[in-house]
C-alpha cells in the first residue's frame, strides 16, 4: 500500500498565562508534516501540551489548522502559513477593532 505524502500544515493554539500579571492569552502558529488534517491536528495537540507545560500555560480548547503544501512542495519565505475568511458584515474599522484586543507583548529576537 502506497502511504500518502506527507503535507505541510500550520496549527493555530490558544493559551493562557498564568503566572504572568493580567494572565493574557496568547495565539502561536506552529508547523507540522503530516499525512493528514486529523495527523497535523493530534500532532499539535501532544506539542501544544508540552508547550503550556514547560511554561506554565493554560491550553485552550480551540485549534485551527491550515494546509500550506502537497507533497514535497518547498516551504519558505513568502509563504502563506495561515489564512482564515471571517465573514462578518461590518466596516473595516470595526472589524480591526474587534480583533485588537489591546496592547500585545512581543518577544523581539535577535
Amino acid at each position: 500500500m502506497k502511504q500518502e505524502p506527507k503535507a505541510w500544515y500550520s496549527v493555530r493554539t490558544f493559551y493562557r498565562w498564568l503566572t504572568w500579571e493580567n494572565r493574557p492569552y496568547e495565539e502561536r502558529v506552529v508547523l507540522f508534516r503530516a499525512r493528514s488534517l486529523d495527523d497535523a491536528l493530534e500532532l499539535a495537540e501532544r506539542e501544544s501540551a508540552e508547550y503550556a507545560g514547560e511554561n506554565d500555560f493554560e491550553v485552550l480548547d480551540m485549534m485551527q489548522a491550515y494546509r500550506i503544501s502537497d507533497g514535497d512542495e518547498e516551504v519558505g519565505a513568502g509563504t502563506e502559513v495561515f489564512s482564515k475568511l471571517h465573514a462578518l458584515d461590518l466596516p473595516s474599522n470595526e472589524f480591526l477593532d474587534r480583533y485588537d484586543s489591546g496592547p500585545a507583548h512581543t518577544d523581539m529576537r535577535e
